[in-house]
């Protein structure tokens, strides 16, 4: 209890004797810190789910009583994620909750930002385990992790749970469905290819596949049509 309590304290102290950095040592107190700092959100959370993690079970429950409170929620979670069965049905049943959720091919880091105000990113991790984090206050540091999360937000895929979608003799591949959405998004060549994981150049011709296959002549086009189709 007296760990929990420290890791209470650091939650709290937005902007306290902590300074701008400060780091929390061992998985249960990073798994605390997590909660807490959530527990103190007023308006906004925002977070990057993925690999390796602590226990999920407080942290639904949390974040279904805060957003039932008002509290927004953006989510974006690593394509890996999502994999991991009782994580679909959780995430699907938050979005019904009123989580805002996007996926992304894959994600740089963990995080969870608070109002704008701290962030608690990790900062050594094993296997399956988060071994130690680091709780970021307002700072400069702050605002660029907060610019990099708006970036991947608008790159991201909007979350859906269906798997089957009518529209089309032969659907897309799951591959395809993620060029289609970054393509929605106004994402270039070189950012599908650095998102996705391969070249550029294996972008540029996959995108021109598909705005054929789409019967379509611009990128643009090709998303709204994807759209229209039912294929995001």
């Amino acid at each position: 209890m007296e760990a929990r309590a420290a890791v209470a304290s650091v939650a709290r102290s937005h902007s306290g004797s902590g300074g701008v950095l400060q780091v929390v040592h061992g998985p249960k107190r990073v798994g605390w810190a997590a909660y807490e700092l959530q527990s103190n959100a007023t308006t906004l959370v925002q977070g990057v789910a993925k690999p390796p993690y602590v226990t999920t079970g407080p942290l639904d429950s949390l974040e279904s009583r805060k957003l039932a409170e008002g509290v927004r929620y953006q989510v974006l979670y690593d394509r890996s994620a999502l994999a991991r069965p009782p994580q679909l049905d959780i995430t699907t049943k938050l979005v019904a909750l009123g989580e805002q959720a996007r996926v992304i091919h894959v994600a740089p880091t963990k995080l969870i930002m608070v109002d704008g105000e701290i962030a608690l990113l990790p900062l050594t991790v094993s296997e399956n385990s988060i071994e130690s984090a680091v709780v970021v206050r307002s700072s400069a540091m702050l605002a660029a992790i907060a610019r990099i999360f708006e970036d991947l937000w608008r790159f991201a895929a909007p979350f859906s749970a269906a798997n089957d979608v009518s529209g089309g003799e032969v659907q897309p591949t799951e591959e395809e469905r993620w060029i289609l959405s970054l393509l929605a998004s106004g994402a270039t060549d070189d950012t599908i290819g650095r998102l996705m994981g391969f070249s550029a150049r294996t972008a540029h011709r996959r995108v021109r596949e598909l705005i054929a296959r789409l019967g379509v002549e611009t990128r643009f086009q090709a998303g709204m049509q994807a759209v229209k189709l039912g294929w995001l």
